[in-house]
């Protein structure tokens, strides 16, 4: 670029004010010297040469107008180039260079104008130019990391969404299944089964490291949460690697997890979620296990029925639920143990910390306050549904 010839007589930092009148070719230059050194610019799908000289000439005219001391600092041609690039997936590391760039080009131009090499007005400026490229460059790059987060809430908001679809029943259209599945990078031909776990902590996250602990074990997958609960759906080319996955589930995250049948065919997913559900409801709390459709049936009836359920609870265990607690919460727990340890009183009495003559006793107040006793077959069986939706349902 050819420079005028040298000037003595500007004012203290007027010499920046003079870029001022070349600024558009120096615009034009910056332009060729990014695009010559960084080939992120040479993608199609990035900037176009004309946004990039818009974007040059703003930034240009901001730094050289705030060195010449016309106004204040502004920053917003900054920010609209963080926020450009940052929607364009230029990256980051671009950006900076580019602004280096550009102070660069500046400092030429300053240099070139100026008496020489000790003219005393480029002492300042060349303080004051370095200090401004860092200010713009900074302020870029926070508005390219707000864009950044901006635009990957976005992403995630569009595939929760896209998610949340396939689990709709789409009988009557089976081709949205199947899109949705190709479209979050899932095959539609292997083998499925759908996760479902109720968190008692309402709001608690998946742990970052599920996924990717999932696709180690050889599965895909993809999960919609809500408030209180999470959905998932495993995917593998092999059963086996749904059946790994799925039983790494108790492992990875907390709360009360159902697993449905084990399917091929994606249009069986609304369904498989109604199965993965009622399983997950069938866990008791605490567990620390995965409980597969099929596996609890008479757990899967008190949850599928649980008003019925309570009511025959409140028949059979009533006596008990109504006294005060910690009797209540003895009584039942040594009910619990008795049929966790198969009818040993000596084993439930090893599990609860106490003598077995304690279980007995408290196991005899059961049968006085109920009437029913754990020795007879129907009673105990009427007793042991009773228990079961306690610790299901809740008293």
């Amino acid at each position: 670029m050819t420079a005028p010839p040298p000037t003595t007589d500007a004012p203290p930092l007027g010499l920046a004010g003079l870029l001022l009148d070349s600024v558009e070719t120096m615009a034009e230059e910056l332009v060729h010297r990014i695009a010559g050194a960084d080939r992120s610019y040479a993608d199609p799908g990035l900037l176009t040469a004309e946004e990039l000289q818009q974007a040059c000439l703003a930034n240009l005219t901001a730094i050289i107008s705030a060195l010449a001391g016309i106004g204040p600092t502004r920053l917003h041609s900054a920010r609209a180039v963080g926020r450009l690039k940052a929607e364009r997936g230029v990256p980051i590391a671009a950006l900076l260079h580019a602004y280096r760039l550009g102070g660069r080009l500046t400092w030429e131009e300053l240099t070139a104008r100026s008496a020489g090499p000790g003219d005393p007005r480029l002492h300042d400026l060349a303080t004051d130019l370095w200090e401004l490229i860092d200010t713009f460059s900074d302020a870029a790059v926070e508005a390219y990391r707000e864009t950044e987060i901006m635009l990957a809430h976005v992403d995630a908001q569009a595939q929760s969404r896209l998610i949340r679809t396939l689990f709709d029943d789409h009988s009557d259209n089976p081709a949205h299944t199947l899109s949705a599945l190709r479209t979050l990078g899932l095959s539609e031909n292997g083998t499925f089964a759908v996760v479902a776990i109720e968190t008692t902590d309402p709001g608690a996250t998946l742990p970052g490291r599920l996924i990717g602990a999932l696709r180690d074990l050889g599965a895909g997958s993809v999960w919609d949460s809500q408030i209180d609960s999470h959905t998932g759906l495993l995917s593998s080319t092999t059963a086996a690697a749904v059946e790994r996955a799925a039983a790494a589930l108790a492992e990875l995250v907390e709360g009360r997890i159902g697993l449905s049948a084990i399917f091929t065919s994606p249009t069986a997913i609304p369904g498989a979620l109604t199965e993965a559900r009622l399983a997950a409801r069938s866990a008791r709390p605490g567990a620390h296990t995965v409980v597969r459709f099929g596996s609890e049936p008479v757990a899967h009836l008190l949850v599928t029925v649980p008003e019925a359920s309570r009511r025959a609870t409140a028949q059979i265990l009533g006596p008990v639920l109504r006294l005060r607690a910690p009797e209540r919460d003895d009584l039942i727990a040594a009910l619990d143990a008795w049929y966790r340890c198969r009818g040993s009183t000596a084993a439930a009495a090893e599990q609860l910390h106490c003598h077995r003559n304690t279980v007995r006793y408290r196991l005899r107040k059961i049968r006085d306050l109920t009437g029913r006793d754990t020795a007879d077959p129907v009673h105990s069986a009427e007793l042991h549904l009773a228990l079961q939706a306690v610790t299901l349902l809740g008293p």
